[in-house]
């Protein structure tokens, strides 16, 4: 046998294979185990907004119509994916008559170089065919399902971070206020401290009511390898309303390294902090969730309500400090205190 035809032998040999793998995936079973997993994870999703609530996040509202849509959606996406799948399954198993036919001619064929010869173009020729038909088959199933895929996957990475920061709320060294209600958590550097040569990492929290920094971390490290011990506290809490401005800066090498700016305002515990959010988390998107926070802008997005003598509480909230008469700014919802900026008065809302 020549080297012309050991190859051809080879090629042929592989097609068959091919052609076996092809005509046993007709009924384009892995697409049924899609459809199944996705009807499955749907299903979930009432479940996992519930874990959430439960757990005492107020906020993104929005979740619940999602759920509500996605589930409304999927019946409709998963009887039409499902009618697309025997329609394409039909088509497919009607047109495999010629391949099958090649592949019964291609068991007695054996080695026999002249034989193969013969049947190679026309197998080579019905593989690719049949191989271009799967793939549109398994292209259209998928297209009629993807855009909603799409959406789940986006709605429990949403669920997943809302309990990274409930996990952390539950991990933190110090207590929350009366129906104070978590919003956001991130990864964070307090810098320049002033408090040796290591600025603390930790965690940076937005509540409805304040913007604290936790250090977090493992300190008293040798070389930065060896030792230490894990140093947990609370280092500044921030009522909102001492937030005078919060500005967004990106600095370092192509600018990656995301840092807050604040200016506070008088009886806050500094005049300027800045603070570096890391994991990926941006800090324009830290400055204008913490400025939709200052102005009530987050209100619309509870889902869970403050509680209503709270509301009423804050509604009769006094606009002027009693001690120095200055204008005290406007509570927000589920906020318990106001602080005086001018004379440092802290004025219980209620009392």
């Amino acid at each position: 046998m020549t080297d012309q035809q050991a190859a051809a032998l080879s090629q042929f040999q592989t097609l068959q294979s091919k052609a076996h793998e092809l005509i046993k995936a007709i009924p384009l079973e892995e697409l049924t185990r899609e459809i199944s997993e996705a009807t499955a994870e749907i299903s979930k999703l009432p479940g996992e907004l519930a874990k959430v609530r439960g757990r005492g996040y107020a906020f993104a509202s929005y979740l619940e119509q999602k759920v509500q849509v996605i589930n409304e959606q999927w019946d409709a996406k998963r009887l039409e994916a499902n009618r697309l799948l025997d329609e394409n399954v039909n088509q497919l198993r009607q047109g495999s008559g010629q391949i099958e036919a090649l592949v019964e001619k291609a068991k007695n064929v054996g080695t026999n170089p002249e034989a193969v010869a013969i049947l190679l173009p026309s197998l080579e020729s019905e593989v690719n065919a049949l191989t271009a038909k799967v793939n549109a088959a398994k292209e259209a199933v998928r297209a009629e399902i993807a855009e909603l895929k799409t959406e789940v996957s986006q709605t429990n990475n949403q669920l997943r971070l809302i309990h990274s920061y409930l996990d952390e709320k539950d991990e933190a060294s110090f207590p929350f206020q009366a129906d104070e209600k978590l919003f956001l958590t991130a990864e964070a550097e307090w810098v320049a401290t002033g408090k040796g040569d290591k600025d603390p990492d930790g965690v940076l929290f937005l509540t409805d009511q304040r913007l604290i920094f936790e250090q977090k971390e493992k300190t008293g490290k040798k070389l930065g390898l060896f030792g230490g011990k894990h140093t947990q506290e609370l280092e500044w809490a921030i009522p909102i309303g001492q937030i005078e401005k919060v500005e967004p800066e990106n600095k370092g090498l192509f600018g990656g390294k995301d840092m807050l700016h604040f200016t506070l305002a008088s009886g806050a515990p500094y005049p300027r902090i800045t603070v570096e959010v890391k994991g990926h988390v941006k800090s324009k998107f830290w400055a204008a969730q913490i400025e939709r926070m200052i102005h009530g802008e987050t209100s619309d997005e509870r889902a869970i309500p403050p509680d209503p003598e709270l509301l009423e509480t804050i509604r009769n909230a006094p606009t002027a400090c009693h001690i120095c008469e200055a204008t005290l700014p406007a509570p927000t919802a589920g906020q318990t205190q106001i602080e005086c900026r001018y004379c440092g008065t802290t004025i219980q809302l209620g009392g």
